[in-house]
């Protein structure tokens, strides 16, 4: 009889990962990590992270580029269309590298959380925006299948950006930037286990986490953690195992 258990590997850091040059390892390191996996899961981090994450899972400058073909999920209080190159601007920068804007979706857009000119730009550019208050509304699978439809309409690979942040403040005080009335902590679980189950879901990372800005019971940190479960058990669920 088959061994039926997951096989997970620790593939360990990415030294300065903010930099030009890091940012180029770093993408290249998922990029070959996902060419023999199921599943990458990248851990921050604020959230400039998810730019070599994203072009490592597309396979950005090798041989397997898909960058054309391929979608951005993310799951996020804030646009992240900033000018420049910050924590704020991953998502443009993905565009800019040529990933199509009409294949991103962004799930849990906050009120009073982004500027007019970013909503503007997410608009101009044909970015799907489920705002925060339809999370309150529409059942999460149906907002997931939604998703999932959109940022794999082209058949490329999908990476999700699941910037904790988007959870309300209560659970998640160790995100700088997370506010009152985010989503809660176990919405957060199952969307990342919904999302982890569809096979076209090739890379997962998770940012905005700062455990010295943690409350002393640690359930940022833990709710990290289990964020991290929840994609295991997703691709356990999509393996058959």
């Amino acid at each position: 009889m088959l061994d039926e258990a997951l096989h997970i590997v620790d593939a360990g850091d990415v030294e300065n990962p903010d930099s030009e040059a890091g940012e180029i390892t770093a993408a290249e390191r998922i990029a070959e990590l996902s060419s023999r996996s199921e599943l990458v899961v990248a851990l921050g981090g604020d959230n400039a992270l998810t730019v070599p994450a994203a072009l490592g899972v597309a396979g950005f400058g090798t041989e397997n580029d898909r960058l054309s073909t391929a979608g951005l999920i993310t799951l996020d209080a804030h646009h992240d269309l900033r000018n420049g190159r910050s924590n704020g601007s991953p998502v443009r920068r993905l565009v800019e590298a040529g990933l199509d804007p009409r294949r991103i979706v962004q799930i849990g857009i906050a009120d009073f959380a982004n500027s007019r000119a970013y909503r503007q730009r997410a608009r101009d550019w044909g970015i799907t925006v489920i705002h925060r208050d339809e999370l309150h509304e529409r059942p999460l699978r149906e907002i997931v299948t939604e998703a999932l439809n959109v940022a794999g309409s082209a058949g490329g690979p999908i990476h999700v950006d699941l910037d904790v942040d988007v959870c309300d403040r209560s659970v998640a005080p160790g995100c700088p930037a997370s506010i009152p009335g985010g989503i809660q902590a176990h919405e957060l679980r199952t969307v990342t286990r919904l999302l982890a189950q569809d096979p076209r879901v090739r890379g997962i990372d998770l940012a905005e986490v700062d455990t010295t800005a943690d409350t002393p019971d640690g359930r940022t940190v833990r709710l990290a953690a289990l964020c991290v479960l929840e994609a295991a058990a997703g691709l356990a669920q999509r393996l058959g195992r």
